[in-house]
């Protein structure tokens, strides 16, 4: 087990009878791609394999999904970090025990524009569209913060309602600059639009989707959460060496085309894409994007909560440890405990 490891606040592991599939519920929102290990494990019968029925249920937004699982009508929601840090936050019973992908956040400019933005000082009396469910523009509220661009003075954000109102409002120059989610930027470009860069580009490795369940599930059901991302991992292990079946799988999950789900899942020479796939929750990343939403004024600043407690990376590392066990010779396990080391551990 790797050491470092860090426990929610009054949970524990209990285990379900020998042979026994326990059953876990998963909020997925339509038929979006970004949660393509789950998608795959389910598709490929892996989660079965492990043990563990995993049910999906839909999920109308992030909203929904997470106040769910803070009821126990779910055990699982593997989207977004900023439902689950802002009801941390408020002393809800949830928690963030994996990852699912980091980044993920373009910026749409016009085309004679997309060279412009190099540096924080380029971004001085700019408007920015964005919408208050996505990571990015969180990040980069902070990033420019941080280096002496206060919002709303230096820079003004205008909140939207959707990722196709971003674009519009960009396309008539109501806003200099938007923030989209990971592919969107690719539907955007086929527009007359351009991807200037990623949230990425200025502030690396911050965590967008993460996995999150509450405090009871996790100490209810914590052997089929292991179950769940040893499948999970599985996955991963496919996403990363066969393009053709990861394309295959989710293009028919999803119903969009194979050129698309190629360039959101892996990009092409003509089309970065801003996701990286990650399962690791990344502990340490997540404390340091609490700390800027609660410096951004996006969550309460005054907040007792301390996000340590809402954090558990004991579902991943054991998961990672039993892969390890099993299969010796596969040099990817032990080179994400690595990295779980180095990103979960203090």
């Amino acid at each position: 087990m790797i050491t470092g490891t860090v426990f929610l606040t009054g949970c524990g592991g209990s285990s379900s009878a020998a042979g026994e599939m326990e059953t876990l519920r998963v909020g997925m929102l339509g038929k979006d791609m970004k949660t393509v290990c789950v998608i795959m494990a389910k598709e490929l019968g892996l989660f079965e394999e492990e043990g563990v029925d995993v049910q999906f249920e839909k999920v109308s937004n992030l909203a929904e999904g997470i106040t769910a699982v803070s009821e126990g009508k779910l055990d699982v929601l593997p989207y977004g970090a900023i439902p689950t840090l802002s009801f941390a936050s408020q002393g809800a019973d949830v928690c963030v025990f994996g990852g699912t992908i980091s980044e993920g956040s373009e910026c749409l400019t016009l085309p004679e524009n997309a060279d412009l933005y190099k540096e924080a000082e380029d971004f001085r009396g700019k408007k920015i569209g964005c919408f208050r469910m996505e990571t990015g523009h969180m990040v980069m509220k902070g990033y420019l913060r941080e280096h002496g661009l206060a919002p709303d003075v230096d820079v003004q954000y205008i909140y939207l309602d959707s990722q196709a109102s971003i674009a519009e409002a960009v396309q008539k120059g109501e806003v200099d600059l938007g923030f989209v989610n990971s592919g969107y930027g690719y539907v955007a470009e086929g527009n007359g639009l351009k991807v200037a860069f990623h949230a990425g580009d200025f502030v690396e490795g911050f965590p967008c989707c993460r996995q999150s369940t509450s405090g009871k599930a996790l100490a209810e059901k914590k052997d089929a959460l292991i179950k769940f991302e040893i499948a999970a991992l599985r996955a991963y292990e496919i996403y990363e060496n066969d393009h053709a079946k990861t394309i295959e799988v989710l293009s028919a999950y999803s119903g969009q085309d194979a050129a698309y789900t190629e360039a959101v899942m892996y990009g092409t020479d003509a089309y970065r894409n801003a996701m990286i796939v990650s399962l690791n929750p990344n502990r340490k990343k997540v404390l340091d994007f609490y700390e800027t939403m609660k410096l951004n004024g996006d969550i309460d600043a005054n907040t007792p909560v301390d996000m340590a407690d809402h954090i558990d990376t004991t579902v991943y590392e054991t998961a990672l440890q039993t892969l390890a066990e099993r299969e010796a010779d596969n040099t990817l396990w032990q080179e994400l405990i690595l990295e779980a080391k180095e990103t979960n551990d203090d």
